[in-house]
């Protein structure tokens, strides 16, 4: 299970995109890279997030991604911080 959760979290920066307002529209256009550290700090921050509320949830086809948007209430502080980030970073690559 841990490697699924694992697995799970390199969808992360596509999930940025869908949970952040206004980010639907970044996923539009060709988002640039996310460095090696964005996504670590990205994992760091929501590992637990995954594990907690996509619990069984099989990776692939992104459905993980569609958990976390379904638990969007729920996403932990930290989680929704660098995901935050992730997107601010994202904008002022374009």
């Amino acid at each position: 299970m841990f490697h699924a959760a694992r697995t799970a979290l390199l969808a992360l920066p596509v999930l940025a995109l869908g949970l952040v307002p206004g980010a639907p529209a970044l996923a539009q256009a060709q988002a640039p890279a996310v460095s090696v550290d964005q996504l670590k700090a990205l994992r760091t921050a929501c590992e637990a997030d995954v594990k907690k509320l996509c619990a069984g949830i099989q990776p692939g086809g992104g459905r993980i991604v569609q958990c976390l948007k379904d638990h969007r209430q729920e996403v932990s502080p930290p989680c929704q911080a660098s995901i935050g980030a992730l997107v601010a970073s994202q904008r002022t690559k374009q």
